[in-house]
């Protein structure tokens, strides 16, 4: 069985009560949201099901929510779990438990972690400390003072390998139009280009970038964790590859 790693952006719609000017009344409220989601299964588009099933749930007891997908990725994850000492199994049910005693014992907002850090830009492919030590001292330090660097605490990491940015579009060649419709020409060719705004949705949400793996590490902080994957696709295709660190982020697929 497989472990991918995916994510969501997606618009909801939902019949919610809101106060207006004659008391409260039902209104369809739409918003947007990113969700991600370890899944482990047999086949990518089983997986897929199963996470799109569990993003259109809704409470029991409340009106239902629509769900339209705007953009869904997935990368599966490198068969290993990466540790300051090497490389172990990836075993998710004994790695479920200790996500689970992480989060009870840490507060949701810890700085020492560093999921604040922009790891492509401290950690860079071809710059590498010489152990994690090196590390410390080599990293500046508006960064490195607010890491937490004591062996004694580790977290878990979810890491992602980023896809190459896809290539400028060529410009279309444009139809001869009169002057009488080229205004309305132009805002119709505007409307097909960006019906939903999806050139904002990589802003919004960067997590939904384009992947082609993923990893999930355990280390002191989130610098260490890319200095680990640095090293070891040091000499693989992915090497150069930009990446993101997130927060541990649920499993399902997961027998008890």
């Amino acid at each position: 069985m497989n472990a991918y790693l995916f994510t969501a952006v997606t618009t909801r719609s939902q019949v919610r009560p809101t106060m207006g000017r004659y008391g409260m009344a039902d209104s369809i409220q739409n918003w947007d949201a990113c969700a991600s989601l370890v899944v482990l299964g047999d086949s990518p588009d089983e997986a897929q099901g199963r996470f799109e099933t569990w993003l259109r749930a809704t409470p029991e007891g409340e009106n239902p929510v629509e769900v339209t997908f705007r953009k869904i990725t997935a990368a599966q994850f490198v068969d290993q779990l990466f540790t300051e000492s090497g490389g172990a199994p990836l075993n998710w049910p004994e790695i479920l438990k200790q996500a689970e005693s992480q989060l009870e014992s840490t507060s949701v907002d810890d700085f020492e972690q560093g999921y604040w850090v922009d790891v492509d830009q401290v950690v860079r492919p071809g710059k590498l400390s010489f152990s994690a030590g090196t590390l410390q001292s080599d990293v500046p330090e508006d960064v490195r003072s607010g890491l937490n660097w004591s062996s004694d605490r580790k977290f878990l990491f979810i890491l992602s390998v980023l896809s190459p940015p896809a290539p400028p579009a060529e410009p279309a060649d444009e139809p001869e139009t009169d002057d009488s419709d080229s205004v309305e020409s132009s805002d119709e060719e505007i409307e097909k280009i960006e019906p939903i705004g999806i050139g904002e949705l990589y802003a919004t949400f960067p997590q939904a970038l384009d992947k082609e793996a993923a990893g999930l590490i355990q280390a002191r902080n989130s610098v260490v964790a890319a200095w680990l994957w640095r090293r070891y696709a040091a000499d693989t295709p992915l090497a150069a590859n930009a990446i993101r660190i997130d927060p541990w982020c649920g499993v399902m697929g997961i027998s008890t």
